[in-house]
């Protein structure tokens, strides 16, 4: 049985870490949902704010497994909790490659709902 569980444990992270091994410099990704970051930024360090589904991040520091990001929000109206655009704050490898596709899938989800609904709706 842990023979089992070690394999889906290995073919669920090999691809990820695979993605997670190309990320260089300027690369972006789309948050797929509402997290909270610790800041990084010298004026704000030590704080806390929660970055937005639909916001893109930005790789501008590489170190080893972590990666230094800066947010820019969808919207230009942020009210705490939600972070400013121009946070910066780490993330992890893995879970910057895995961001604008769980995105895309949140996405889809959410038009297939809203087109059943519409049908619905409409057939009412």
């Amino acid at each position: 049985m842990k023979s089992i569980i070690s394999l889906l444990v290995a073919a669920l992270l090999v691809p990820s870490l695979a993605l997670a091994q190309n990320i260089k410099k300027g690369d972006t990704a789309i948050v797929p949902g509402w997290e909270w970051v610790d800041v990084v930024n010298s004026e704000r360090q030590g704080e806390t704010c929660g970055i937005k589904i639909g916001g893109t991040v930005m790789v501008v520091g590489i170190d080893g497994s972590r990666l230094l990001v800066h947010y820019a929000a969808l919207d230009h109206l942020v009210s705490a909790p939600s972070c400013p655009s121009g946070v910066f704050f780490f993330t992890t490898k893995v879970n910057f490659s895995k961001m604008t596709a769980e995105y895309n899938r949140i996405r889809a989800a959410q038009q297939s709902e809203q087109d059943f609904l519409t049908e619905q709706l409409i057939k009412y």
